[in-house]
């Protein structure tokens, strides 16, 4: 059986679990699935749902459930249901999604060349564009942000670049390069250090050869940020493009494209902004797309100047785009506006990890990047002595919890915690409690 992607086991078990009325089932199935699609495991009566529109259009289904309880249902969704038990997410990506979001993403499908998609598509691009300070254009891949990552490099890079690493991401980038012929250069201080604008125009004095610098903003794997306005400040001072992971910052701290020069700065749907993966989000300077131009071998699919294209004659994207996505990600803007705009929202962020890293001392462990360049969106836990990361994950998974496990080289040594997407306040006390718990039980 095909099912919506948000007919999922924890949605059928509330459903057998809670007596409703038949027409706030049918409204409930109608926000779910918004298709004509059969579902089994409930009664004959009220297997096939209603479109959107027949819903909407339904005085005594909207009358008997208002908008917000379909929230309050939705909001019930942001954990994952594997049997038992429950979890809530603590993860770095995908996160759980805000019901806004899922309520956006429910809407019934509709064509990437219909004006109801054009003017969404533009409306999201417009609030990337303002939230992420730039004039650049905004692309809206149908991938990851490693789409982003790629298409830097095929469209901006003839032979070599420097790669700034912090973990697994930056290697990630390097072997992107790599992995076109390439000739990659690494700048690596050791883990958990940042990369600093004193070792950054050192290994650009020693490599001036260099077309481009990639540099992640937010090494995940490691839970640690680079001082990006000063490293991009050294970047441009060399006259290089500079290319911005930002797939784990873009949302929960502040990027100011323009203002840092920053060529390609991209990241991804299912982090900071609580959307489902799928969606690539990225701003192309004038310079990277005059780059582009005369590429070789840049493929189709990844080549900016056909996405350039596209948006300048209105269309969107030369792709089918990922509809769901786009409507989510324009449903998380709009929230975030409606709520105080970005400097709620960052604010929002500092105050989780604040209160993440404070519980996480409070328990007696400690994070593992150097003082002061901790990630505001994932802390990066160095596990109790004597015990490996992973069974500290097992042991909250057991508690109802899905945190991150360590990542790469730091895999055994750390867990992780994010703090990105939907995470009411009590979800992070319970989590805490838990977390003092499992410590105390794994103690040697």
């Amino acid at each position: 059986m095909e099912r919506s992607p948000f007919i999922t086991p924890l949605f059928l078990s509330l459903l057998r679990k809670t007596t409703v009325e038949s027409g706030h089932l049918a409204l409930l199935f109608a926000v779910a699935s918004c298709t004509s699609r059969v579902v089994r495991g409930l009664p004959a009566s009220l297997r096939t749902s209603r479109t959107s529109s027949e819903a909407s259009s339904s005085p005594s289904l909207l009358g008997s459930m208002p908008r917000i309880g379909i929230r309050k249902l939705l909001s019930s969704m942001a954990v994952i249901q594997t049997g038992e038990p429950i979890l809530k997410l603590f993860t770095v990506g995908p996160v759980a999604c805000y019901p806004e979001v899922l309520e956006a993403m429910g809407e019934q499908m509709y064509s990437h060349r219909s004006p109801e998609y054009i003017k969404l598509h533009y409306d999201t691009v417009e609030r990337l564009r303002e939230y992420m300070e730039t004039g650049n254009d905004v692309y809206l891949f149908s991938s990851t942000g490693t789409g982003f990552m790629e298409a830097s490099v095929l469209n901006c890079v003839r032979e070599r670049m420097l790669c700034c690493v912090n973990g697994s991401f930056g290697e990630r980038f390097a072997e992107v390069g790599r992995a076109h012929g390439r000739r990659v250069e690494v700048l690596e201080p050791p883990l958990g250090n940042p990369v600093t604008s004193g070792m950054l125009e050192d290994a650009l004095k020693e490599h001036p050869e260099v077309e481009a610098v990639a540099i992640t903003h937010n090494e995940t794997s490691v839970g640690l940020i680079n001082p990006l306005k000063e490293l991009a400040g050294v970047v441009k001072s060399h006259g290089k493009l500079i290319f911005v992971d930002a797939v784990s910052s873009m949302g929960g701290t502040e990027i100011k494209v323009d203002d840092w020069g920053i060529d390609v700065c991209f990241s991804s749907s299912q982090k900071c902004f609580g959307v489902p993966p799928g969606l690539g989000i990225g701003s192309v300077s004038e310079e990277a797309l005059k780059k582009s131009e005369g590429a070789p071998n840049k493929g189709w699919y990844f080549d900016l100047k056909l996405w350039q294209k596209y948006h300048d004659q209105g269309r969107g994207t030369p792709m089918t785009s990922a509809i769901p996505q786009v409507a989510g990600m324009n449903a998380a803007l709009r929230m975030i506006a409606g709520r105080g705009g970005k400097g709620w929202y960052f604010g929002l962020f500092k105050r989780r990890n604040t209160k993440i890293r404070e519980g996480v001392e409070g328990v007696g462990l400690s994070t593992y990047p150097e003082e002061g360049y901790e990630s505001p969106t994932v802390s990066c836990v160095n596990a109790p002595e004597g015990v490996p990361g992973p069974e500290v994950y097992k042991a909250m998974r057991g508690k109802g919890f899905e945190l991150a496990q360590g990542y790469g080289a730091l895999k055994d040594k750390t867990f992780r915690i994010g703090n990105m997407g939907y995470i009411p306040d009590e979800d992070i006390d319970m989590m805490l409690e838990a977390l003092g718990e499992a410590v105390s039980e794994l103690a040697p």
